[in-house]
C-alpha cells in the first residue's frame, strides 16, 4: 500500500494532513457485534454465493453507519475483478466506492482464475471503502485521500472485525519514498526477534 501524494492546494492539503494525522478512530463498533458479523461473512465467503456475501456485508455496513452515525452506504457485490494488463505490469480492482451514489462495490472473484477471493481480502477491502463513506459524511474529509492514517483507520477495523489480541498486532510501518510512504511488510510479518 502506498499513499497519495500530498496535494499542492492550500485547503486540499490541510484536509489532507487531518487525515494523516488521525491514525483511530472513536467511537469504535461493538467489537463483539463486528466480530460475530465478520464470521457470518467468513462463511458466506466460503460458500461462494454473492447475495449471502451481500447480506452479510450489509449487516457489517449498517453496524459501522450506526456506530458513526452516518448514512448506510449501498453494497454491491460482483464477480470476477477487472484487472488491467500493460507491458511489464498489470493491476486489479478488488472494490471501489461511489462519491456520488454513496455505493460500495467488491468484487468477489479472482480476475484470472475466477477463484472466490480469500475472506480477510474481502473484509479488507469491504473496511477500506466503507472507510472512504466514513471520510466524507463523518470526519469532512471530501477528497478522502488515501494517506497514512486512512490505512491505520481501516487496519483498526479490520482487526477488531477478526478479534486479533492487542499483543497480536503489529503496528503499519512505514517508508517515506519521495512524497509518498508505502508499508513495509517486512516489518508487518515478522516479529522483532526475527521469528
Amino acid at each position: 500500500m502506498v499513499t497519495d501524494r500530498p496535494p499542492r492546494g492550500r485547503k486540499a492539503r490541510r484536509e489532507f494532513d487531518q487525515s494523516d494525522a488521525l491514525t483511530t478512530l472513536v467511537p469504535l463498533p461493538d467489537p463483539s457485534g463486528l466480530q460475530g458479523r465478520a464470521l457470518r461473512l467468513e462463511q458466506a465467503v466460503a460458500g461462494g454465493e454473492p447475495r449471502s456475501v451481500k447480506a452479510e456485508g450489509e449487516s457489517i455496513l449498517a453496524l459501522l453507519a450506526e456506530t458513526y452515525r452516518i448514512s448506510v452506504p449501498a453494497l454491491r457485490v460482483l464477480g470476477a475483478r477487472p484487472r488491467s494488463v500493460w507491458e511489464g505490469g498489470h493491476s486489479e480492482l478488488f472494490g471501489d466506492y461511489d462519491f456520488e451514489q454513496e455505493r460500495i462495490r467488491v468484487w468477489m472473484r479472482t480476475a484470472v482464475l475466477g477463484k472466490v477471493t480469500s475472506f480477510r481480502g474481502l473484509l479488507h477491502t469491504l473496511l477500506h471503502e466503507f472507510c472512504h463513506h466514513l471520510d466524507r459524511q463523518g470526519l469532512g474529509f471530501l477528497e478522502t485521500p488515501h494517506t497514512r492514517g486512512f490505512h491505520s483507520r481501516v487496519d483498526e477495523l479490520y482487526h477488531l472485525a477478526l478479534a486479533t489480541p492487542p499483543g497480536k498486532r503489529r503496528p503499519l510501518v512505514w517508508i517515506r519514498m519521495g512524497s509518498v510512504w508505502r508499508i513495509d511488510w517486512s516489518k508487518l510479518r515478522f516479529s522483532p526477534s526475527g521469528g
